[in-house]
């Protein structure tokens, strides 16, 4: 793989229903096998009704699995933040990593200001949640 083929693509969007520990681990689950599979690593961060997902690996793989979760029925109002080249994985070790605000702010800890200021689902959140995934 050369260098340039190397993306990460970064989104945000809102969970279609309520979403339980259940189905957020079945996504987990499904995610880090792809994952896997297609040599993408990432994180997913869920709190309050809202994912942001950082993806990296090869152009088409990362593109692929894109087209999947806007497929998802499970998402609405996804925003894609980006498609950047890279040089190298900042999350090599991860097929997909899950956090929660509160473990984002304890393994991130120069974000835990701008997760403080993640409220109840509103616009308010989703332009926090647009900040943070800008800055990482």
């Amino acid at each position: 793989m050369h260098k340039s083929d190397l993306v990460e693509l970064k989104y945000l969007s809102e969970a279609e229903v309520d979403m339980n520990i259940w189905g957020l681990t079945a996504i987990v689950d499904v995610a880090t096998a792809s994952n896997a599979l297609h040599s993408i690593t990432g994180i997913l961060f869920f709190d309050k009704g809202y994912f942001g997902q950082i993806l990296e690996g090869t152009r088409s793989a990362v593109v692929e699995i894109w087209g999947r979760i806007k497929d998802d029925p499970r998402h609405h109002n996804i925003e894609l933040l980006g498609i950047t080249e890279i040089q190298e994985r900042r999350f090599p070790k991860w097929s997909m990593k899950l956090f929660d605000a509160q473990q984002f702010s304890v393994a991130f800890p120069q974000f835990a200001e701008l997760i403080a200021n993640i409220g109840d689902p509103d616009v308010k959140t989703l332009q926090a949640l647009r900040s943070l995934w800008k800055e990482i």
